[in-house]
This record gives C-alpha cells, sequence and structure tokens, in this order.
C-alpha cells in the first residue's frame, strides 16, 4: 500500500538507480522486525523511520545534509518556463530553496517533501508518518517560518517598468 509514496520520497533524495533498492531494503529491514513494528504504537511511524534511515544512508550527504540538487531538474515550477533565461532563473531560486529544504530539521524536512515534492495532502502525509495531522501542520508551518527566513527571493515584478 506504501510502495509508490515511499519510492516518490526516495526519489528526491536519491539517484534513481539506488532508489529502488532503497525501497525494497526497507521492507526488508521491515519484515525481519515486524514483530517489534507490531508490539509499537504505530507501525507506519515505525515503517517510515526505517524508511528514512535506509534512504538517508543512501543519500548523497554534505557536511551532513542531504544533497537534494538533482531534484531541482524535476520541478512543475521549472517545467513551466519556456525561455532558457526563464529556466536558468528558476534552476537559481529552486536550488537555493532546496539547499535550505535540506537543512530543515528530519520531521520538517519529511513534511515539505511530501506536501510539496511529492505532492501529498495533509492528510496523506499524516498517514504516511504515521504521526497526528496536528504534527504535519505544526511541522510544515515551522518550516514555512524558517524557508522564509533563510531564502532570499528575487521581487516579483509584472514587466519592464515604462
Amino acid at each position: 500500500m506504501m510502495e509508490d509514496d515511499y519510492r516518490y520520497y526516495a526519489e528526491v533524495l536519491l539517484l534513481a538507480q539506488v532508489c529502488d533498492a532503497a525501497v525494497e531494503d526497507s521492507f526488508a529491514i521491515l519484515w525481519l522486525s515486524w514483530d517489534d513494528a507490531l508490539a509499537g504504537p504505530d507501525i507506519r511511524r515505525y515503517a517510515w523511520k526505517i524508511l528514512r534511515a535506509t534512504v538517508m544512508a543512501k543519500a548523497n550527504c554534505r557536511d551532513n545534509l542531504p544533497e537534494m540538487e538533482g531534484a531541482v531538474f524535476d520541478t512543475v515550477a521549472l517545467r513551466g518556463h519556456r525561455s532558457a533565461a526563464g529556466r536558468a532563473a528558476q534552476l537559481t531560486e529552486s536550488l537555493e530553496l532546496f539547499k535550505a529544504i535540506s537543512r530543515l530539521p528530519d520531521a520538517q524536512l519529511d513534511v515539505m517533501v511530501l506536501r510539496y515534492l511529492c505532492g501529498a495532502t495533509d492528510e496523506q502525509a499524516s498517514h504516511l508518518l504515521g504521526v497526528p495531522l496536528a504534527a504535519v501542520r505544526s511541522d510544515e508551518r515551522h518550516a514555512h517560518r524558517f524557508l522564509k527566513s533563510a531564502v532570499t527571493l528575487p521581487p516579483e515584478t509584472e514587466g519592464p517598468a515604462t
């Protein structure tokens, strides 16, 4: 039931050739520790911790932070630009944003990746993470505050001034 969603998460943080192995390894570890999972308060939370640990163990990291730059090239924002200049500006902005996202605490990073890079709703993120909906919303709110202070975006304009 969770395989596709787990894969979407892993694809943001891993190279394609490692992504499937990370998800498969996570399920193998979960299978081997199934009794522990059943004994815990929430199987979904237990499984998510395994997935996250497996993905992060395989992720390229710099200064102990996951490198997310590869995901920059597969965003809706980038595909929306027709001109080379527009794509270059969007790449620069997205790179800065993704670097800031990688500096978020674990729970906030997971929520932001699920919500904005995987397209999950608050409810879906809550279900995948095995945490209350209020925790997802709180983590998202705190992440937005951090990102607003960490990312300097160029001012929006409506076109050339006359």
